[in-house]
């Protein structure tokens, strides 16, 4: 069954867990917008392994002839298995501190939040369970070798209007490449800002207001997301169509997927501990739901 963060939200009895939760999606536009398949059970019988078909290439259509036989076609697709990992951020206080310094006590909570936000973006993009075995395979790992996996031909080092226009048409590749207009593009802030200043080569509107009165980008109409702190170190472009048959989260069922614990300032124990929790992965349904730009080689990386 799909569900949101929000929906888990306004459904939980946990007024803790009903805050931070909107903590998360209001300063993360991604977790905000991507569905969950809320199914898997932490029982005694449990393994939380999420198994699913990806179709590679779907199927095709033709007209015939009277008293012709149709011919059949061959949709392409690969059995995957994954598991959501445990995604946590724990933090230590002295009383002592926590009773100077009030301010104190609420940038540790913040900051474990951020803390999640953070590493769960990373983990969409780059996660590989070859070298992090307890996280989650992002789309970069599912995208490898894929039909919607492209390299730019263009460097980017030093911007005029010749080169952005031959950008434009590599986006334009990458977005015909998919199922449908894609919901977000996440990029690096540095990328973000090279996308922006081609938009002014070209003509093209880059910069709204959303509700909250804050500047959002786009590129043709489509959101473009930021991933901020590291989370993607690249200037790669990942465009994703979010939905629970193209890309969308796992987590457990209801609302225990997301934990929040804070301490007992009364109890025994001059440090006190809290941590925050959220049992999180991904599944990519189609691989034409996500695709991606890799830049070209004499680009610098830049996060």
């Amino acid at each position: 069954m799909a569900t949101t963060l929000a929906e888990l939200a306004i459904n939980s009895q946990d007024k803790l867990k009903q805050g931070f939760i909107n903590e998360l999606i209001t300063d993360s536009y991604i977790l905000n917008m991507m569905p969950f398949d809320d199914c898997l059970s932490a029982n005694g019988t449990s393994d939380l392994v999420y198994a699913y078909k990806r179709v590679e290439t779907g199927a095709s259509a033709a007209f015939r002839s009277l008293n012709e036989e149709p011919k059949a076609s061959e949709v392409k697709i690969k059995r995957v298995t994954t598991k959501p990992g445990i995604l946590s951020s724990k933090w230590e206080m002295d009383r002592v501190a926590k009773t100077a310094a009030e301010d104190l006590y609420e940038l540790k909570v913040a900051e474990s939040k951020n803390a999640i936000i953070r590493k769960f973006n990373a983990t969409l993009i780059a996660g590989d369970t070859a070298t992090e075995e307890k996280g989650f395979d992002g789309l970069a790992k599912a995208l490898k070798d894929s039909s919607t996996e492209f390299t730019s031909a263009v460097d980017l080092t030093a911007l005029d209007k010749p080169t952005a226009l031959a950008f434009a048409t590599e986006m334009d590749t990458l977005l015909a490449s998919l199922t449908r207009d894609p919901d977000v593009l996440a990029v690096s802030p540095h990328m973000a800002t090279v996308m922006n200043a081609i938009c002014r080569y070209i003509g093209m509107e880059s910069l709204t207001m959303d509700d909250a009165g804050k500047r959002v980008q786009h590129w043709d109409g489509i959101r473009i997301e930021k991933l901020r702190d590291g989370a993607l170190a690249t200037n790669d472009i990942y465009a994703i169509c979010f939905g629970l048959e193209e890309f969308h989260g796992i987590t457990l069922t209801g609302d225990s997927g997301i934990n929040v614990a804070l301490p007992d300032w009364s109890a025994p124990g001059a440090v006190k501990s809290g941590d925050s929790e959220f049992v999180c992965g991904c599944a990519l349904k189609k691989t034409k739901a996500a695709g991606v730009l890799h830049p070209k080689a004499a680009t610098p990386a830049q996060g």
